[in-house]
């Protein structure tokens, strides 16, 4: 989402793009409590807007329970941070995409290249450091998040602790059980989890080449 956006307001015939960049990227300026407010509202049976919204787009039942259904809280969860994280991502892709040489685009356009090959040649090489750097915050900061479903589930795992995150059970083992030793345990098993999880990211993407000893 957040490259399309991106690739969109790159566009030459682009109006106003200044301030679909402060619009996209605004989510970020607030805290993920505030958000966490904001969509548990949206998210209300009948009358909030998501579903007034998909009720008259795709005729989904208004009276759907997003955050008391089990089956509906993850993706609930996916969409708020998708609004959270995506004008940053954004905002990273369009300063990459500006410091792609426009030569290149002009080499490949007199080679015969159509849109979509000057897309894949040249864009992507080009935003390929970028993609990674996103890749390893998003993935650090899913296993990270606490405070938006922790908000938007009432202070809590939510329905058959179907909302339930790696911070969330730390919190819920250190802070609410007392055991603190064991939300340690967590705590540190989480971090190390990050760092295999990380430099496999970065040795598949090719950002990480073990030196021959």
């Amino acid at each position: 989402a957040g490259l399309g956006l991106a690739l969109l307001l790159n566009s030459p015939w682009m109006r106003g793009r200044n301030l679909f960049r402060l619009a996209f990227f605004s989510p970020n300026l607030v805290g993920g409590v505030f958000v966490g407010v904001l969509f548990s509202v949206l998210f209300v049976p009948q009358y909030g807007l998501i579903n007034r919204g998909l009720h008259a787009l795709f005729g989904i039942p208004l009276d759907t329970r997003w955050l008391a259904d089990p089956a509906l809280v993850m993706p609930a969860l996916v969409m708020t941070s998708l609004w959270m994280s995506v004008g940053f991502h954004m905002v990273y892709i369009l300063a990459g995409l500006q410091s792609i040489e426009k030569d290149l685009y002009e080499a490949a356009l007199l080679d015969g290249a159509n849109s979509w090959q000057q897309f894949w040649h040249v864009t992507l090489p080009g935003l390929r450091h970028v993609l990674i750097f996103l890749l390893l915050i998003s993935t650090i900061g899913s296993f990270q998040l606490f405070e938006l479903p922790w908000v938007m589930l009432g202070r809590g795992p939510g329905p058959d602790a179907s909302g339930l995150t790696i911070v969330m059970y730390l919190y819920l083992n250190g802070y609410v059980a007392g055991d603190l030793g064991y939300a340690s345990a967590v705590g540190w098993t989480l971090a190390l989890g990050l760092l295999v999880v990380s430099l496999v990211q970065l040795r598949l993407t090719g950002a990480w080449k073990p030196r021959a000893s």
